[in-house]
């Protein structure tokens, strides 16, 4: 899974103004089936018009709505069949979870937001396939390519802090203005609090598909492994590819262990074995495949 809230990009270049660009160029695939949190089949124009309305108290060269884009992998779409209903439901959650990484105590009802899922992906000029030469840019990238498109507004849900703020739940002048992309993390003073840590927020977004849809993510799947094979020293690089092999054995391990358990247990109801036979077998299938494994992960590096 990959969470991103990208800075620059088509449509980005005037977040300062109307968020019109941004739906006109994600309207490319399909035209509207926009949703939000509560709604399904939002028009485009009614998007534009929602988040163009949702501001106050911002200058006039302050960003305006910001986008996030999740990407699963092509692993996670095939364990749930890229459903539609499933990914928006997963959108909802993952907006929750960028409400309380502000650490203000939202919620995803107190964000302006709307979301569309597109299906296609074309190469760029960051794809390592067009850099050498074997892809063109704009080719269409091959195997299941879903991903959801969220523009959010900086400003929290103006309609819901007007009826809380009537109804005496706040007492604060102002509503919240929400930077995914500010410096501010977890701060407890000074002129902003709270901030957005988005290390912090892939992984929470990454648990949250998990913890939705029973995923069982192997290591070299998690925000953490890719991270710190990019950032981490070489020493920790090490530990956690000696981590993933061995991940990677009991994975192929466990199934012929069952496998085996099965065929004792069949046995176990005629003869009553000890049980210390089962363990010598799955002790035997680790002896045979781990060093086969091993030669074969370092070969690959």
């Amino acid at each position: 899974m990959v969470a991103k809230i990208p800075s620059s990009g088509p449509g980005l270049g005037q977040r300062s103004g109307s968020c019109g660009g941004l739906v006109a160029y994600l309207e490319k695939e399909v035209q509207g089936h926009w949703f939000s949190l509560d709604r399904e089949d939002v028009p485009a124009a009614e998007v534009v018009a929602t988040l163009d309305r949702n501001k106050r108290n911002l200058n006039r060269d302050a960003d305006k709505y910001y986008q996030v884009v999740l990407a699963p992998s092509q692993a996670e779409l095939r364990h749930i069949d890229s459903d539609p209903e499933k990914l928006r439901a997963y959108t909802r959650a993952a907006m929750e979870e960028y409400a309380a990484n502000f650490g203000k105590g939202i919620e995803g009802k107190d964000l302006m937001y709307f979301a569309k899922v597109e299906h296609e992906r074309t190469t760029g000029p960051k794809d390592r396939a067009v850099q050498v030469g074997d892809m063109a840019r704009g080719q269409a990238k091959a195997g299941p390519q879903t991903h959801i498109h969220i523009i959010v507004s900086r400003t929290e849900n103006l309609p819901r802090y007007t009826e809380r703020k009537q109804a005496g739940e706040v007492d604060r002048k102002n509503p919240y203005h929400l930077s995914p992309l500010t410096n501010h993390k977890n701060t407890e003073r000074g002129v902003v609090t709270g901030g957005f840590e988005r290390k912090q927020y892939s992984e929470r977004v990454e648990q949250a598909f998990d913890q939705a849809f029973s995923y069982e993510r192997p290591l070299t799947e998690t925000f953490h492994y890719a991270y710190a094979m990019r950032h981490a020293t070489p020493d920790e690089c090490a530990v956690l590819r000696v981590q993933a092999v061995r991940e990677d054995l009991l994975r192929q391990v466990v199934p012929q262990a069952t496998q085996n358990q099965n065929v004792l247990a069949q046995h176990n109801a005629e003869t009553s074995p000890s049980t210390s036979l089962t363990e010598q077998i799955i002790k035997q299938e680790l002896v045979h495949v781990a060093p086969k494994q091993e030669r074969s992960k370092g070969m690959k590096r």
